[in-house]
């Protein structure tokens, strides 16, 4: 590689900024400290952040570090609009929503709304895909349809994770992190030339752990807690000054503990049912609800009590037998990039991805095997892209691309219920001509596999139709074809060897295609301020419902339709004295064909987990970013969302219930303010520290629309003292998340639509402390 490639690249590296520009080293004849140049990619090309038309928040590692975020989850302060954490009773299954537009449901076959890329591959399945941020050079969040730049279509937005590039001077860096909850976490890094200017790898590794949050009152073990292992190599070969190559491996191991949820309802079964069982209460007698009082009273004769409410947010009391979380991830890719000639080049990403998940989740959080629920999933993916960049240096600029996708997911989901539902009259288990209540063990399993096959075309280009106005246009055309196998039976015993009926045996195939357009026009006057405004649409395509019952809801096996979203942007860029910037986004959207997972119970009497679409909706919104260089030494910084969203349909057995129903995971107001102090030390040190307010209004995680589930608003504050040495190897620091150890909920189950009183609420983490110290060589 020439010097001046090489000089050309390392500039660009040490560019890539944060959200915002951030204070810096450069100062004006007053002596005041002047905001950086953030030097951003989300166009394919290097841009400046205050130079692109897009609604785009990028952190850097310097950023990342600073705010003490350990994975993606912990970004969702920094990036208004964006929600993001754990899935459900998972510790490592994403959940992200931009703008309103997500996918809760970890169900394997569904797409998700926003679409996650680890070095430009893109990551389909949601399992696995929390990931953990180390050795990495930045992340950058772009709100709104993404289609006509990415390779998959992603509808709501896109999160790029991008690891550090490799050097080829030889480099490395350890870190240690110690904290409350005995947190141990080791993080390592080694890059070197294999040959000279040509040849050159790095590894990466990170073990990751912290004891339980919480105890299981049944077993004495340790629940949420962490248990984490992965890796990272990579090979650069600069084969000329034209053609190089990057080979990436990665793999992620997480065992840890089933994640605690709080019991939210009195669980009256690990009482009634012993009594009821043992027959000295008898079960079949006409309305004898399991709760009554003559079962209630049997039990306390016997010294059972119903379990209470949990007063622990994190606590169990689970008798699930083989309770584990076992999740595997692995992937490989290879990019080939050619500069054809002085305006035009070529990238290729190839790339496989695998993942199997073993979980298991206890909804009654009760030692009985009331309702327990074993998963274990698998899943693999090939993708293959082709993309095209032009450049004349001058007034055009495009990417196109050629996209496709081969993906599988499947696996087996094991149900052990043990219940005592009303049965109709005319119910197979009931013999009389009224409703009775009986005792019901039910033994159940959902099985299958869902095919992907899509083929994308997709590009964008921009005209600088004058020296301040420029024009862009974009499309992204997509053909996707689901095929999926599904199999759903019951069982008369808890081992599951023994088939009494079965509920589904299916084999479907759908293809969609669609065409998604965009739009914009953007002015630059002088440096200072960009004003752009756009239309596009996005896409995501339909599917088949894994948990679909064909006898007793034989439409369940119809596949649901594709949901498509029009957004229309106008926003400005503005920087002022180099000192104060100032962006701001203002978007509406029309989302039509809505996708929802609701439970319910099925005309059999049992669960059903239904996969429909709602209706259409509209969002709107508005998003600020602010950062301000007050002094050499202190600045501020942070953002702002407003989100007004709601049904304009939503049809329910052919009514219109829209009134009645709100969006999931969409907070009406939330902002964060950050407050940085840097100082340089006599001796060339650098003293650094942020206190972080954040704030969320009150949501609702699950489309049940759960007043028990439902989050009233909550803040957050968090705080971080780092010093670095004048040599910059190394980094010692205090970190707090969290330090008021605010109790607020992210997702949750609400069963009792589905016949079953069960309530249970996950949460976010509690305060947490840290120590870390890193050393560069």
């Amino acid at each position: 590689m020439n010097n001046t490639k090489r000089l050309k690249l390392s500039l660009l590296s040490l560019a890539i900024g944060s959200t915002l520009p951030l204070p810096g080293h450069t100062q004006d004849s007053t002596d005041s400290l002047l905001l950086e140049e953030v030097v951003v990619t989300a166009r394919k090309r290097a841009e400046s952040l205050q130079e692109v038309p897009l609604a785009v928040t990028a952190m850097d590692a310097r950023e990342l570090a600073i705010s003490g975020a350990a994975d993606l989850a912990d970004i969702q302060a920094q990036v208004p609009g964006l929600t993001a954490y754990a899935a459900r009773g998972t510790t490592s299954t994403l959940t992200a929503y931009i703008r309103g537009i997500g996918q809760s449901d970890p169900l394997w076959g569904v797409e998700p709304g926003v679409g996650l890329y680890l070095d430009d591959v893109y990551i389909a399945r949601p399992q696995g895909a929390l990931l953990e941020v180390f050795d990495v050079d930045r992340i950058e969040v772009l709100r709104g349809p993404q289609g006509t730049l990415y390779g998959r279509n992603t509808i709501g937005g896109a999160i790029k994770y991008i690891s550090k590039p490799i050097g080829f001077d030889q480099e490395g860096k350890l870190q240690l992190t110690l904290g409350n909850y005995n947190r141990q976490d080791l993080v390592a890094s080694y890059s070197t030339p294999l040959i000279e200017d040509t040849l050159a790898a790095k590894l990466s590794v990170a073990s990751l752990s912290h004891d339980g949050l919480g105890t299981n009152h049944t077993t004495g073990s340790d629940v949420s807690d962490k248990q984490v292992l992965s890796g990272r190599l990579s090979l650069d070969w600069v084969i000329s000054d034209s053609l190089s190559a990057k080979l990436a491996l990665d793999a992620t191991k997480d065992t840890s503990a089933p994640r605690g949820g709080q019991r939210m309802l009195e669980n009256p079964w690990e009482a009634t049912l012993p009594v009821m069982i043992s027959g000295l209460v008898t079960p079949l007698v006409p309305g004898l609800p399991y709760y009554s009082a003559e079962a209630v009273a049997a039990a306390a004769v016997n010294g059972q009590s119903p379990l209470p409410v949990s007063t622990d947010r994190y606590d169990t009391d689970s008798g699930l037998v083989g309770a584990r979380n076992d999740v595997t991830t692995s992937g490989a890719s290879l990019t080939l990039a050619y500069d054809l000639n002085n305006a035009w080049s070529l990238k290729s990403i190839t790339a496989f991805r695998q993942g199997d998940t073993v979980g298991t989740l206890d909804f009654d959080m009760g030692p009985l095997p009331i309702a327990d629920v074993y998963g274990e999933y698998d899943d693999h993916q090939f993708t293959q892209e082709l993309q095209f960049n032009y450049d004349n240096g001058d007034s055009w600029q495009a990417v196109f691309g050629l996209y496709y996708i081969d993906a599988t997911a499947g696996g087996t989901v094991k149900n052990q219920f043990l219940l005592a539902p009303v049965l109709p009259a005319g119910h197979p288990s009931n013999p009389l001509p009224i409703a009775i209540t009986t005792v019901l063990p039910q033994y159940s399993t959902s099985a299958g596999d869902v095919i992907t096959e899509s083929y994308s075309l997709y590009g964008e280009s921009s005209w600088q139709m004058t020296p301040a106005l420029s024009l862009t246009l974009g499309g992204r055309y997509t053909r996707e074809q689901k095929t999926a196998a599904i199999l759903a039976e019951n069982y008369a015993d808890p081992d599951f060897t023994s088939v009494t009926a079965t509920e589904t045996d299916f084999t479907g195939s759908e293809t969609w295609s669609n065409f998604s357009p965009k739009i914009g026009l953007d002015y630059q006057f002088e440096d200072h301020l960009l004003l752009y405004a756009s239309a596009s649409m996005g896409f995501k395509s339909g599917g088949y419902n894994i948990r679909a019952k064909q006898v007793s809801q034989p439409e369940s096996i119809n596949p649901y339709d594709e949901e498509t979203v029009t957004t229309y942007e106008i926003g400005f860029k503005s920087t002022l004295l180099e000192r104060l910037m100032l962006n701001a986004t203002y978007f509406y959207s029309d989302y039509d064909d809505i996708q929802l997972s609701i439970f319910s119970q099925s005309s059999d009497g049992t669960f059903f987990g239904d996969f429909t679409n709602a209706g259409k909706g509209m969002i709107q919104g508005v998003e600020m970013e602010f950062a301000a260089a007050v002094t050499e030494n202190f600045s501020v910084s942070g953002n702002l969302a407003y989100l007004d969203a709601e049904y304009r349909e939503y049809l329910d057995g052919g009514i219109d219930v829209a009134d009645q129903k709100a969006f999931t995971n969409t907070p009406e107001w939330t902002y964060t303010l950050n407050v940085t102090y840097q100082r340089g030390l006599s001796h060339g040190a650098d003293l650094t520290a942020r206190l972080s307010y954040s704030y969320r209004d009150d949501v609702i995680p699950t489309t049940d629309l759960s007043p028990i589930l439902a989050q009233k608003a909550y803040d957050t504050i968090d705080a971080t003292l780092a010093y670095t040495t004048a040599d910059e190897r190394w980094r010692l620091a205090l970190e707090g998340r969290n330090l008021t150890d605010e109790e607020y909920r992210t997702t949750g189950y609400d069963l009792r639509s589905s016949g079953v009183s069960i309530v249970e609420g996950f949460y976010g983490a509690p305060r947490t402390l840290a120590f870390k110290a890193s050393y560069a060589f």
